[in-house]
């Protein structure tokens, strides 16, 4: 006769993990170049472990229309690291009217980049995506000022503290301007090092304002960021980037509080005031779960600029390091118990709980209640039980 059996599994580890970067969905917006611009929204986030961010923003920005065919190349070195959990290049460039049409290339270390081989752009009714985290993304803002996006393959780049050279490259059939104002190389990368835990958030777009908007023209913006974990953050940083803006006054909010005094955005003015303006700033006090920035030149600035192009901003969460829970079989007592009776069991276990064998359990480092009950010894393995009744 088979012997009865009694079945009770027990699972004598748990695993935990942070979940890996994440992306926000493709958002169906128009593309084109369209007056007001289309706004800054969040397209890329992500909790990692030993994890930081690197942006680099290089001033690419000449006086005269270059001659097509036209390149500007900047290098930029990664901090010695593990891995890049994400990349992303992030471009403006003068086209000089909405109308016309640039062929763009990016290479990273001679290496064409997927989706800009060319990047073909341009006109009033163009229909490459927008706020997309895995495609090229091209924003127009309705004068002839353009911004590229593209997403970076981790393997694409250096991260023994060799030198990536990126090379943005301007043809044209029909005289695209092709003037570059930066070339920004944005990274999240992991160290073991540096035992945290990363949040990220980064929005892009043409946040596009104007001291006296006309139409569907705003004189501010406020872009949501993804949410993140506050508990027990470290460090908080905001980092801001804007192109095409003058001398005068502008303000930042973040979560309502305002940042970066009257003049937040700083431009060159041997550069024609064309930017990049690139600024990070301590945010830590003000964080929370949901978190917002908030672009003005409207009534609450003093003087405000004539316009500007809010277009990136990156928030990042340091906090420390989480640590994987015990696994029960080593750091806790784990009892298994079954109802007194007169009857006999023998513990038996196996590493599967859908096949294998079943071994006895001999290793019970103590009987409690006689037979109703053992102590197991710490063990690291993943194992499942069940009673055997041998009477």
């Amino acid at each position: 006769m088979r012997p009865k059996t009694t079945n009770a599994f027990f699972t004598l580890v748990l695993a935990a993990g942070l979940m890996p970067p994440t992306s926000q969905a493709e958002f169906s917006l128009p593309s084109g170049s369209t007056s007001p611009g289309h706004g800054i929204s969040n397209v890329l986030s992500g909790s990692v472990a030993n994890g930081a961010l690197y942006w680099r923003s290089t001033s690419n920005w000449v006086n005269s229309t270059p001659a097509k065919p036209y390149a500007v190349t900047n290098e930029y070195v990664l901090p010695i690291c593990d891995s890049i959990s994400v990349a992303r290049i992030v471009v403006t460039i003068w086209g000089g009217t909405p109308n016309n049409v640039s062929e763009c290339s990016v290479a990273i270390n001679g290496i064409n980049l997927p989706g800009a081989s060319p990047l073909v752009f341009g006109t009033t009714a163009d229909a490459n995506p927008v706020f997309s985290p895995t495609s090229a993304n091209v924003y127009g803002s309705g004068s002839g000022v353009w911004l590229i996006s593209l997403p970076v393959p981790a393997t694409l780049l250096f991260t023994n503290g060799a030198t990536n050279t990126i090379v943005v490259a301007q043809n044209t059939t029909n005289d695209f301007d092709g003037r570059v104002q930066h070339v920004t190389l944005l990274a999240v990368y992991q160290r073991a090092a540096l035992n945290n835990t990363f949040d990220y958030a980064i929005a892009e777009g043409s946040g596009d304002l104007y001291k006296s908007p006309s139409g569907t023209q705003v004189a501010q913006r406020t872009v949501s960021f993804a949410r993140v974990n506050p508990t027990n953050a470290t460090a908080a940083s905001l980092n801001v980037l804007y192109t095409y803006g003058d001398a005068l006054n502008d303000r930042l909010y973040f979560n309502g509080a305002r940042i970066g005094g009257d003049n937040v955005a700083q431009f060159d003015t041997s550069v024609v005031n064309n930017g990049p303006s690139v600024l990070s700033f301590d945010v830590l006090a003000s964080l929370a779960a949901a978190n917002n920035v908030t672009f003005s030149l409207g009534a609450d600035v003093p003087t405000p600029e004539t316009s500007l192009r809010p277009q990136v901003a990156a928030l990042t969460v340091t906090r420390p390091a989480q640590t994987a829970p015990p696994a029960l079989g080593i750091a806790l007592n784990v009892v298994v118990t079954w109802p007194v009776s007169a009857d006999t069991y023998q513990l038996q276990f196996r590493p599967s709980l859908e096949a294998g064998s079943w071994s006895n359990v001999t290793h019970a480092s103590t009987v409690i209640n006689g037979q109703n009950a053992v102590l197991l010894p710490r063990d690291a393995a993943q194992q499942f039980y069940q009673l055997l009744k041998t009477n």
